[in-house]
């Protein structure tokens, strides 16, 4: 379990963005799930980088961007795989592993792994999370490798773009059958697979699709990038030299692993990146705010005092 000092959980301001005491219980437990995964690394030789608004944070402020909910952490595809292979049998007891594989509604191509799987008010959570009653998680985004050869990149790209149009038609499938048909049929020809009813189809292309962002490996490549973003016509491809190392920065009361190439990355990210730009977030926020009317409902109909949770019942 992490220490932090008694006052960390008392809100502030940062850059002039008030911080709420419960905000600081969710990154104080986030750096607890963080702890885990980083452990997990640790005895499987596994890499992993501060990413995204992390990365930023470590970066510019020695912490969290004043305005960040989450963690975000990248790991290159082949250290992606590996993680994926062994989390879910060594997770602790609580912790859960998600992705596509592990939850056929699940529609990103990264995996989270979350601290619970519900909104938890027994003193043996409360305790090991600082007070944080919330389901919170560290995001884990595979890291790939552009091909040097731009025939060959073109190419992946229209096959990614092809398996995730056919994905979307599979939930109207009845209205869109032909046009289903010719897609799913050009998408075994191209690919050299075979579909099959012993899976959903939609999950089957969504697995597809997460190959076809993983065809290259650092011998083929120069460059990095985050393939959808890529596909979506994201112009990011930093040298892969900018993940041959990583370096330890202090964030908040612990130190987090950046790549090396920060500098270069982050400039590809996020341009000026030294100027804060956005004081509101990249999604709403704070992103448990589903989650804190639940627990209200649930103190109110239990009549039970929400002032440990700053809840007004």
């Amino acid at each position: 379990m992490l220490n932090f000092p008694e006052n960390y959980f008392q809100g502030e301001y940062r850059e002039g963005f008030y911080i709420a005491p419960m905000m600081k219980r969710v990154w104080a437990a986030e750096m607890e799930t963080l702890a885990v995964i980083s452990a997990i690394c640790k005895n499987y030789g596994i890499r992993y980088f501060a990413d995204w608004g992390t990365m930023l944070g470590a970066v510019r402020h020695k912490g969290f961007v004043p305005w960040d909910d989450d963690m975000d952490i990248g790991m290159l595809r082949e250290d992606y795989r590996k993680f994926i292979q062994v989390a879910g049998k060594v997770l602790p007891e609580g912790y859960k592993l998600i992705n596509l594989h592990t939850e056929k509604t699940f529609g990103s191509y990264l995996s989270r792994v979350v601290n619970t799987d519900k909104i938890r008010l027994d003193a043996e959570h409360l305790e090991k999370f600082h007070g944080c009653p919330y389901a919170v998680g560290v995001d884990i985004f595979p890291i790939d490798y552009i091909p040097r050869n731009k025939e060959d990149e073109e190419l992946q790209k229209q096959l990614i773009l092809i398996t995730l149009s056919a994905a979307q038609l599979v939930p109207q499938a009845e209205q869109n059958r032909k046009e289903l048909d010719e897609m799913l049929e050009q998408i075994q020809e191209l690919c050299n697979v075979e579909f099959t009813d012993r899976k959903p189809l939609d999950q089957q292309l969504r697995e597809l699709t997460e190959q076809l962002c993983s065809l290259y490996t650092a011998e083929d490549a120069d460059c990095v990038t985050s393939i959808m973003d890529l596909v979506n016509g994201w112009e990011y491809r930093p040298s892969k030299e900018c993940y041959a190392q990583s370096i330890l920065m202090p964030f908040e009361t612990i130190q987090v692993p950046v790549p090396v190439g920060y500098d270069e990355v982050l400039k590809v990210k996020y341009g000026d990146y030294m100027i804060p730009v956005n004081q509101s977030g990249g999604h709403d926020y704070p992103f448990y705010e589903g989650q804190e009317q639940q627990l209200k409902e649930y103190l109110k109909e239990h009549g039970m005092s929400g002032k440990p949770f700053e809840i007004d019942c």
